[in-house]
């Protein structure tokens, strides 16, 4: 009884300590520290969003139409994933979007959409 107590009191002491954002996941910058975090937002997945050398607000564009925007505003390339795959985003010329296991990024020469899921 008291190492379940133990127990309890230890895991509530992490959550309360632990960063998360404001939907209980926990929130960890897997890109670096040279990107901000944006926040996040659901999809088919719980997607959060990193920008480097842009504004948050065009980095979570960027990825919402990326993960949203229908098949007409989209030219997918060699598949869209995979070494040699990626997608380009008609409604933001210039844009490569490329995606991993559990993360991606657009970018548009050293500006960067990043995003982990």
């Amino acid at each position: 009884m008291l190492s379940c107590l133990v127990a309890l009191l230890g895991a509530s002491i992490f959550l309360a300590v632990s960063p998360s954002d404001a939907e209980g996941h926990r929130a960890v910058n897997y890109w670096g520290a040279d990107y901000k975090s944006c926040g996040s937002f659901e999809t088919s997945y719980h997607t959060h969003v990193y920008a480097k050398g842009i504004k948050c607000r065009l980095a979570v564009r960027l990825q919402k139409e990326y993960w949203n925007a229908p098949a007409r505003f989209k030219v997918i390339v060699n598949g869209g994933s995979g070494a040699e795959g990626y997608t380009r985003l008609r409604r933001f010329p210039g844009w490569i979007c490329r995606s991993g296991s559990g993360g991606g990024s657009c970018a548009k020469g050293k500006r960067v959409s990043a995003y982990s899921n």
